[in-house]
């Protein structure tokens, strides 16, 4: 019996692409920007996306299957679930769709990537200068995904005050403005490649942002300024051993006596198996970052004591991202 569980539940996943590629596929083709709001006939809909009928049908008929789409009196209609996908709903995830199915199609070459150990997609300064359009998407997109699932970071950074913060490669500055929320007193300054500007306007024009190069000395930040707190919010996971440990190193030279450092990461166990959603999100940097990884509380812990700061140990909430936390000598 437990043997034909098993063969039923491995078939059940070698399918399950289908679902995410009808999902992907809506969005692409503008399928719930059409219907939100305005339930249409097969004909009104094509005639409105410019699509082909048997295709659009076929489109359609997966995703009433996986509760998308319903259909009334010869009419389509969004669900509830439906609805999230369209890019006026007030808490849209059609960005997130669109990350993942710039995602999706790369992952057809994992076994090249599986065989090699090489990326399969560009480095991400190269994605901001030469496709910006995708770039800037894929930023908005992490700030729906910090907007989800990114609320823990305020308290397992535990800032005890206020202070001058800087947000080292912080994109549209999601977990920035969150912790500027959470912490009375606290001013935060976004640095990143001028190209990922737009999109902090965008979404946080609330906060600072400095053009800056995490590649360079001080990531370009002049000689002698320093800062509270710095925080490296998911980055470590985009870079090989050496290079985080440099990253680490200019970061913890620009903190203030008794400044902290703040990394925002996904770790995983010395196994490299645990916790499940690390583990799952692994295989994804084989894919996008040449030489990334998801690093060991001891790795991190190495490179930060290399860099001359004591690690607290691990802050771990319910989710899959933890905190590590250091302090710079207050003297």
């Amino acid at each position: 019996m437990s043997e034909e569980a098993s063969v039923y539940g491995v078939a059940s996943q070698i399918t399950s692409y289908q679902q995410s590629a009808l999902i992907g596929t809506a969005v692409e083709v503008g399928l719930p920007n059409a219907l939100y709001g305005s339930p249409m006939t097969l004909e009104q809909l094509t005639a409105e996306l410019g699509t082909d009928p048997r295709g659009t049908m076929g489109l359609l008929s997966g995703l009433v299957t996986f509760g998308i789409i319903n259909r009334r009196d010869g009419m389509f209609r969004l669900t509830a679930d439906g609805e999230l996908l369209a890019d006026d709903h007030p808490e849209s995830i059609a960005m997130i769709s669109r990350k993942e199915w710039f995602f999706y199609k790369l992952w057809a070459n994992m076994p090249e990537a599986v065989r090699t150990g090489h990326t399969q997609t560009g480095a991400w300064r190269d994605r901001l200068e030469n496709d910006p359009d995708q770039a800037h998407d894929f930023l908005r997109a992490l700030d729906d995904l910090c907007r989800l699932y990114g609320g823990d970071l305020p308290g397992l950074a535990g800032l005890e005050k206020g202070g001058r913060l800087l947000d080292v490669g912080g994109g549209a500055g999601s977990h920035a403005a969150n912790l500027v929320k959470a912490v009375r007193g606290l001013e935060a300054t976004v640095l990143d490649l001028p190209g990922a500007e737009p999109v902090l306007r965008e979404r946080h024009p609330e906060l600072d942002f400095v053009a800056g190069d995490i590649d360079q000395p001080r990531f370009g930040r002049p000689e002698g300024e320093t800062w509270d707190y710095i925080l490296v919010s998911n980055i470590l996971h985009d870079h090989p051993a050496d290079e985080n440990e440099r990253i680490i190193g200019e970061a913890a030279g620009l903190l203030a006596p008794g400044g902290s450092l703040v990394i925002y990461e996904w770790v995983i166990d010395e196994g490299r198996t645990s916790p499940p959603g690390v583990a799952s999100f692994t295989p994804m940097m084989v894919i996008e970052n040449e030489g990334g990884w998801t690093w060991t509380e001891n790795e991190i812990g190495e490179w930060i004591r290399a860099a001359g700061l004591t690690p607290r140990p691990i802050s771990q909430g319910p989710g899959p991202i933890a905190v590590i936390r250091a302090e710079s000598d207050p003297s």
